[in-house]
């Protein structure tokens, strides 16, 4: 007779500013089985989880958004745990405030020492990043937090790009990209306890849509401005009202008033581009919104951004976002939008 395997025990953290909806739906994903057993028979089985919310302090918790959870689990009260999935969290203004949770990290560093896996899913790789264990290593999480991750952890690399990294010596470190990529988390914790057949089940009842091609197409380009270098400063300016300009190097140097050789020097140390990178970056960003919000042909928006040859265009597009541009058209096609030409 075949050995029933104890239940692993995962512990969900909650704070004030967590996203209610990644929350509850990691919580469904882990208490759906045995429910789910008329589905598929690989999800009819004896519940292989226990799930709890964890917080700091007892009662209800009042979350920013206006709800409230009343069933939570002070962290004194979880000496032991198998999986920690730290939920997103919507960081106001985009400035992660570090210091504000010490028992929450501290209980984070318990838990790694007593053998859990420590998982987070997009901006709530920020409080798993103040545990110190990302440093020295890759982290994946929300785009559009990466500054205020930056200047907090610099030695954690970002690979915002990656849907799912894996890190530490024993694959404890677990981190997804942004936003609903807490669901590829998910399937792959599933998968990793259970198997592939029971994370497929799961996948197909719930209707995921796994980011097999990486989170690139979602990033939206916001480049610095507050660097001081007024001279580089101007070119931006500059050059996001002529992204067709077929020079745009050498017309932005020579704006600036310094050599080439120099401009480029200075352009690189203030936005962390060199201006050829920059110009590509905000060309795919432009080709970007009109492949979303127009009905344009992709040649016609590949000249309108600057590239004279559509088959490079459509080249590095797919190579800068992991997608080709009529794929990223019907990817984000919103069904009953109007789409102008």
């Amino acid at each position: 007779m075949k050995t029933r395997q104890p239940a692993q025990h995962v512990s969900l953290v909650a704070t004030r500013e967590v996203i209610i909806g990644t929350l509850t739906g990691l919580h469904d994903v882990f208490t759906c089985f045995g429910a789910l057993g008329w589905f598929d028979e690989a999800l009819s089985r004896h519940p292989p989880f226990t799930v709890d919310i964890v917080a700091t302090g007892e009662g209800p918790l009042t979350l920013d958004a206006g709800l409230s959870l009343l069933q939570t689990r002070s962290v004194e009260e979880v000496s032991h745990t198998d999986l920690v999935i730290v939920p997103s969290f919507m960081v106001v203004d985009g400035e992660w405030q570090t210091g504000r949770y010490p028992e929450l990290v501290d209980w984070l560093l318990a838990m790694h020492a007593g053998g859990a896996t420590l998982c987070s899913a997009c901006s709530g790789t920020l409080l798993l990043a103040e545990t110190g264990l990302l440093d020295g290593r890759e982290a994946t999480m929300h785009w559009a937090y990466a500054d205020t991750f930056r200047r907090h952890f610099p030695q954690v690399t970002l690979a915002l790009e990656k849907t799912l990294i894996i890190e530490g010596e024993h694959q404890e470190l677990v981190m997804s990209g942004a936003a609903s990529s807490w669901q590829d988390l998910a399937l792959y914790l599933v998968a990793r306890q259970l198997g592939s057949a029971v994370a497929q089940a799961m996948a197909k009842f719930y209707a995921f849509d796994l980011h097999s091609d990486g989170m690139a197409a979602y990033r939206v380009f916001s480049p610095r401005f507050d660097h001081g270098d007024a001279a580089v400063e101007r070119a931006q300016r500059w050059i996001a009202h002529h992204l067709d300009c077929h020079s745009p190097v050498e017309r932005m140097a020579a704006g600036s008033g310094a050599s080439e050789r120099s401009f480029q020097r200075r352009f690189l140390k203030a936005t962390g581009y060199s201006p050829i990178q920059y110009v590509q970056a905000l060309r795919l960003e432009e080709a970007k919104r009109l492949l979303e919000r127009t009905s344009r042909p992709i040649d016609a928006i590949a000249w309108a951004v600057g590239y004279e040859d559509p088959a490079f265009f459509r080249r590095l597009f797919k190579r800068q976002t992991g997608i080709t541009p009529g794929g990223h058209r019907r990817k984000f096609h919103v069904p009953g939008a109007t789409c102008p030409p």
